[in-house]
């Protein structure tokens, strides 16, 4: 079966309970994403007035993105993302809502994916995407990123992170024994409701292939620390560290 256009999907979109699919998707994510991303909200450094102007990478539906703009409310967020059924999902949910600012649809593994972007973002957030990508081009992207900061702009992300080797069996022993933050049904329902919606095997036509040296959950804390000094941000700091995650935040200079 041909591969959907935007079009095609913003058409099937139109008189979906857009409430709907976000609950779903929210469930699909587990229950300590949003409070995640709300201390990625609370921790950019900048009054709550400010006109700020934030990129939200690897968007998904946006929850990241309008999440900096539940506090940012002279804010004008950019939504980026690979996949079409969520750039269409996220353009929706933006309109209805009436937040400012365009969304997208790029894929990161291209050069030229910054194209038309102005730029001189205030804050550029990302949640769980950057270890789809094998570690050579994740350090690219943390380069381009800075990039696409203004002097003093701030950068967030959540990933995955193993611990150190060292540490890491009682680290284990204690992840092993904490409830998981993800249930398979909950991602079962929310993808099977976007095959059956799309009329197509959507998974099967876009995520087929997987980058086998991709960085999955196998790059430390300090792993990521270190792409950040060297693509050159500094004053880096560590938000949050779970049984499944870290948070990070850094300012480029």
């Amino acid at each position: 079966m041909a591969i959907l256009t935007q079009a095609e999907i913003d058409g099937k979109l139109r008189g979906e309970n857009l409430n709907t699919w976000l609950q779903l998707w929210q469930a699909e994510q587990g229950p300590a994403k949003l409070p995640s991303l709300k201390l990625m909200a609370a921790a950019i450094p900048f009054p709550d007035d400010k006109n700020l102007r934030v990129l939200d990478l690897c968007c998904g539906p946006g929850d990241a993105g309008r999440t900096v703009y539940s506090r940012f409310r002279n804010a004008s967020i950019d939504f980026l993302d690979r996949d079409v059924f969520f750039a269409s999902l996220c353009s929706a949910v933006n309109q209805r809502d009436g937040v400012p600012g365009q969304t997208w649809v790029r894929d990161l593994l291209t050069p030229d994916w910054r194209s038309g972007l102005s730029g001189d973002y205030d804050a550029v957030i990302v949640a769980n995407a950057l270890h789809w990508f094998s570690l050579p081009r994740a350090a690219a992207l943390f380069g381009e990123i800075l990039a696409l900061l203004r002097a003093g702009g701030t950068f967030l992300f959540m990933e995955p992170a193993d611990p150190e080797p060292a540490f890491a069996s009682g680290f284990n022993r204690w992840k092993n024994a904490q409830p998981s933050q993800h249930r398979r049904e909950d991602w079962m329902q929310f993808w099977s409701r976007v095959n059956a919606l799309l009329g197509c095997d959507y998974i099967k036509q876009h995520y087929d292939r997987v980058d086998q040296a991709r960085i999955a959950d196998q790059l430390s804390v300090s792993g990521w620390i270190g792409l950040l000094k060297d693509a050159g941000f500094q004053s880096t700091d560590i938000l949050l560290r779970d049984a499944e995650k870290v948070i990070l935040i850094a300012l480029k200079p």
